[in-house]
């Protein structure tokens, strides 16, 4: 049996609780689900050399399509469901992608994406609109088989896409053995166990859902409640219906948080069952707040989807509020100047990585040795961030060095973006970059537009082809980009100017239509 679906079956056993979109789910009903995707799959020829992919928002049926495909050892490729058209196309062709799992409600986007890919076989959730019956197979449920019967002990592992650089978006492909060890370190950190109940509202095509979230709990033998959308306004009225424990995070969530509990008095403000709170990006001036005002331990961490969890700061800990810590038990951590030599303390650098135990980072990117091998030059992984260590080894993070934009939880490539908007007539040409009116990341188009073309007007004729938090908001139509010496666009130069000058801000735009 391979190592997740050894897991799987071990948390099957504690009779844990799980709630999906707050409805009690039945965990002998998601493993009679599960077997009989598994089930599914081997009737159309599937195993381990086999590559599925998912399409689905976060479900208890998207859950036992994750679990059977899992159980099969099939390799996974979970998909952004807010991509669509020729990037949509990109990620299943990329990916060699022989069977879909996908929602009812998305199929319309994806048979639309299928063209040109190796796509051999779509299985549908839901009730199949009439022009496409007899085309796709319905997904099955309630299994009978048993469970063990399914489980193959060979896994090809899974495939998670981040945001390219100067590229497309590149395939992350993680053993099963790394995706269930970064499971456990996030249980084992936090001293999960099963009278734990953990929250998560990211969708299960990120790591942290699905690895730092469901993962761990499935690793502690804990409970765990799946939302499809965060709320700050109900957030603490959601933990207290489950009883939850603790959830994980990402950027400005815990000030959204931290803001929308404002009436709350002192003793309101404690008046709840969470305990511990993980993730990343809490801003240093929040963090404090939030553990005094109502009482939680926050662990946050730094690490990407190549290598999860690289440094660790807890509040127990010795790191100051505002560093990501120090190195974890899974990776070493380095500064380095652009040479290559070691940095001082307090000398910004590149961060790179290296991990301390076989089966924590990724095996490489799908299909991309060369660029494989260029991330991890000098046996150490090259980040692409920046930042500094103190004289005591705890990291601070100062910047992106590579041009990959995060907002709202989602890495966006700034390459993807621009191949969209230079596809329309007027855009001459374009840079795209990241820009910070508040705490996060906003999307900056700088455009260089034939005569007569309306900025708005050309941003909105486009925009139908990118996921919705990758739409630039603001826009600043120039005579051209500046550049360097060789001809590269000087996006340093770009960034510099901010939100300075005549900038428009669709988002305004969009207020005064409504």
């Amino acid at each position: 049996m391979n190592p997740f679906a050894q897991m799987l079956d071990r948390w099957l056993a504690t009779g844990a609780r799980l709630r999906v979109q707050a409805e009690d789910v039945d965990a002998a009903s998601l493993a009679a689900d599960a077997t009989a995707v598994a089930e599914q799959l081997r009737s159309l020829g599937m195993d381990h050399r086999s590559r599925v992919a998912t399409f689905m928002n976060t479900s208890a049926q998207a859950l036992a399509v994750w679990f059977g495909t899992a159980m099969t050892g099939c390799l996974e490729v979970p998909l952004n469901t807010n991509y669509r058209g020729d990037l949509l196309t990109y990620l299943l062709r990329d990916s060699e992608t022989e069977v879909v799992f996908c929602d009812a409600g998305l199929l319309e986007t994806l048979t639309g994406s299928l063209p040109g890919t190796s796509v051999r076989h779509v299985i549908v959730a839901g009730r199949v609109p009439e022009q496409w019956q007899g085309t796709v197979s319905v997904l099955e449920s309630g299994g009978s088989g048993d469970f063990h019967r399914w489980c193959s002990d060979a896994s090809s592992g899974v495939v998670l896409y981040t945001s390219g650089t100067t590229g497309p978006s590149k395939g992350v492909h993680h053993s099963q053995e790394s995706c269930v060890e970064l499971a456990r370190a996030v249980a084992r950190l936090n001293d999960y166990g099963e009278r734990d109940t953990l929250l998560n509202f990211f969708p299960l095509y990120h790591q942290n859902a699905r690895y730092t979230g469901v993962g761990a709990a499935l690793a502690a033998g804990a409970g765990f409640q799946l939302d499809r959308q965060f709320s700050s306004s109900r957030f603490w009225d959601i933990c207290r219906a489950g009883n939850v424990t603790a959830f994980n995070y990402l950027g400005s969530v815990l000030g959204m948080i931290l803001k929308a509990s404002q009436g709350l008095d002192d003793r309101q403000a404690r008046d709840h069952t969470v305990r511990v709170a993980w993730g990343a990006g809490a801003p240093r001036d929040v963090w404090t707040t939030f553990e005094t005002r109502f009482g939680v331990t926050i662990s946050e961490v730094y690490g990407l989807t190549e290598a999860p969890m690289a440094t660790v700061n807890r509040s127990a800990g010795r790191s100051p509020a505002g560093s990501a810590g120090r190195e974890s038990d899974l990776f070493h951590v380095q500064v380095v100047r652009p040479g290559g030599e070691p940095a001082g303390p307090g000398e910004v650098g590149e961060i790179r990585l290296r991990p301390k135990r076989s089966n924590v980072f990724m095996r490489g990117y799908l299909g991309r040795e060369a660029d494989t091998i260029a991330a991890t030059r000098d046996l150490w992984f090259h980040t692409g961030d920046s930042g500094w260590l103190s004289e005591d080894g705890d990291l601070f993070f100062a910047d992106r060095i590579k041009d990959a934009i995060r907002r709202k939880g989602e890495n966006i490539s700034a390459w993807e973006v621009e191949s969209v908007l230079l596809s329309h007539p007027d855009v001459v040409e374009c840079a795209v970059y990241a820009v910070r009116p508040d705490d996060e990341d906003e999307v900056m188009a700088a455009v260089v537009l034939r005569p007569g073309a309306d900025a708005g007007a050309t941003i909105a004729a486009v925009e139908h082809r990118l996921p919705r938090y990758a739409v630039p908001r603001f826009v600043r139509v120039l005579p051209e980009l500046p550049r360097t010496p060789t001809q590269k666009v000087e996006k340093p130069a770009l960034r510099r100017r901010g939100l300075e000058g005549d900038v428009l801000d669709r988002a305004e735009k969009t207020t005064e239509k409504e």
